[in-house]
């Protein structure tokens, strides 16, 4: 009995047998708005800012939600994407999700962290 064709991240038909997942797609497109103070917050601490995705999963569908820290994630590995910003290297992993058109960069109230946005919210939906 044959099994059903199978496909890739991007919808397209995967070979028989082929069974190597999809690599991330790359962020050339997406523009990056980095709010007050961000800049001086990231520069204070090393120079480099890590955002990543991190999808949570249940009956009805995923929800992922953006991290940030100045240090790659120890949880997980890494495969980021270098965007371009203005006054700090910033690397991008959105997992194996469609990168956002927009990503938003803001200073936590407090000035503790830096908040990341997909396409403007605060989480991105399945």
């Amino acid at each position: 009995m044959d099994a059903a064709p199978r496909h890739d991240a991007r919808g397209a038909r995967e070979a028989p047998g082929d069974t190597a997942r999809a690599a991330p797609r790359p962020a050339p497109r997406t523009e990056v708005t980095v709010g007050a103070g961000v800049r001086e917050f990231v520069a204070a601490r090393g120079g480099r800012l890590y955002v990543w995705a991190v999808v949570h999963r249940c009956c009805t569908g995923g929800l992922a939600l953006l991290e940030t820290d100045v240090a790659p994630p120890a949880r997980r590995p890494f495969a980021g994407t270098a965007l371009p910003v203005d006054g700090f290297e910033l690397s991008f992993d959105a997992g194996r999700r469609t990168a956002p058109r927009t990503l938003v960069l803001e200073l936590a109230r407090r000035g503790r962290r830096v908040n990341a946005y997909w396409n403007g919210c605060a989480f991105a939906i399945d």
